[in-house]
């Protein structure tokens, strides 16, 4: 897949792996809904660590992330004792915001389970304001996944 400008965007790693507990599940014995949220945010915590950036390090650096918006699509059941594979890249990073695209396949079979997106603000750590995303870290991201799209 290619974006507008030619570019090809920069493939999906795999960055979090994760069985499904009995506690994750629902009456109907699948992942409850909501939880696919919690591995999202599993997958994105652990590509800060991945990148030697994580919240410690922003923290330390004066800021931090929010986040704006999360989207997730459910493609197919996950169950009970499932090993999920839980994929993330950077799609586009902004002047201050960071567009993730996530998806998540059952390890046995690879069959996509969910997909979707969350986008993170940077923001000053005392004033909460928007700051552009530091440097160093947009060089972090693009030197994990090999290239980076971005706008500012």
């Amino acid at each position: 897949m290619g974006s507008a400008d030619g570019q090809t965007d920069p493939e999906f790693q795999p960055v979090f792996e994760n069985r499904v507990r009995f506690a994750e599940t629902d009456q109907q014995g699948i992942v409850f809904y909501g939880e696919y949220f919690t591995f999202q945010d599993e997958t994105v915590s652990q590509f800060f660590r991945e990148i030697d950036y994580s919240y410690e390090r922003m923290a330390a650096d004066g800021w931090q992330v929010h986040v704006v918006n999360a989207e997730l699509n459910y493609r197919d059941a996950a169950e009970f004792g499932d090993v999920l594979v839980n994929e993330l890249r950077v799609a586009e990073m902004g002047t201050a915001s960071i567009a993730f695209e996530y998806r998540v396949k059952r390890s046995a079979d690879g069959r996509l389970l969910a997909d979707g997106s969350v986008t993170q603000v940077a923001v000053d750590l005392e004033t909460e304001e928007p700051i552009a995303v530091p440097e160093e870290f947009r060089e972090a991201v693009a030197a994990f996944q090999g290239s980076l799209e971005t706008d500012g």
